[in-house]
C-alpha cells in the first residue's frame, strides 16, 4: 500500500512537471507571436528576393530599439526562471534535463542576438534587433533603407552566427 502511494505520489509530480513544460512551450509559442505581431513587416523582405524598401514607411518612436529589447529580455528572463523553478522540482531525470536543455536554448539564443547586433552595428548602423527562434531569424535595422548590399552583408553576418539558412531570414528597416 505504501509503495502504491509512493508511486502515485512519483506519478503525480513527474505529470505536473510535464505540464508545466507544456505550459512553457505554449507561453514561448504565445510570446513568439507577440514578436512577430510587434515587428512591422510591411517594411520586411526576405533575404533571397530582390530589394524594395516602401519610402512612405511610418516613423517610430525613437525609443522603438530600446523598449523591444528590454521587452524581449524580460520575457526571456520569466521563461529561465520558470525552465529553473521546474528544475529544481523535477524528479524525473528526463524532465530535468529537457527543462535544463531549454534554459541552454534560451541562453545560445541570448548569445547569438547580442552577437549579430553587435556585428550589424560595427558595419555602421546605428541600432539593429535580432529575434531568433527555432530555425528562424528576424532583422530589425535602424535605417530609412537598405540596399542590396546591406542585405546581403547583414544576411551573411546572421548566417554565419546563427546557422540559420537565408530563406529563413527576414529583414526589415525601420526610421
Amino acid at each position: 500500500m505504501i509503495l502504491s502511494i509512493k508511486r502515485y505520489k512519483i506519478a503525480l509530480v513527474v505529470c505536473g512537471v510535464f505540464i508545466l513544460i507544456l505550459l512553457l512551450a505554449c507561453a514561448e509559442l504565445l510570446h513568439r507571436n507577440d514578436y512577430q505581431s510587434k515587428a512591422d513587416r510591411s517594411n520586411s523582405m526576405q533575404v533571397n528576393t530582390t530589394v524594395a524598401v516602401d519610402k512612405t514607411a511610418p516613423v517610430l518612436s525613437q525609443d522603438f530599439f530600446t523598449e523591444y529589447r528590454i521587452e524581449r529580455d524580460r520575457i526571456r528572463s520569466e521563461r529561465s526562471e520558470l525552465l529553473q523553478t521546474s528544475i529544481k522540482s523535477a524528479k524525473n531525470d528526463e524532465a530535468m534535463q529537457r527543462a535544463q536543455e531549454a534554459v541552454l536554448k534560451i541562453i545560445m539564443e541570448k548569445q547569438h542576438e547580442s552577437e549579430i547586433e553587435s556585428l550589424i552595428k560595427a558595419r555602421g548602423f546605428s541600432d539593429a534587433l535580432v529575434f531568433i527562434w527555432d530555425n528562424s531569424v528576424s532583422v530589425v535595422i535602424k535605417a530609412a533603407s537598405l540596399s542590396r548590399d546591406e542585405v546581403v552583408q547583414i544576411a551573411d553576418i546572421v548566417s554565419r552566427v546563427s546557422g540559420a539558412k537565408p530563406e529563413n531570414i527576414t529583414i526589415s528597416a525601420k526610421p
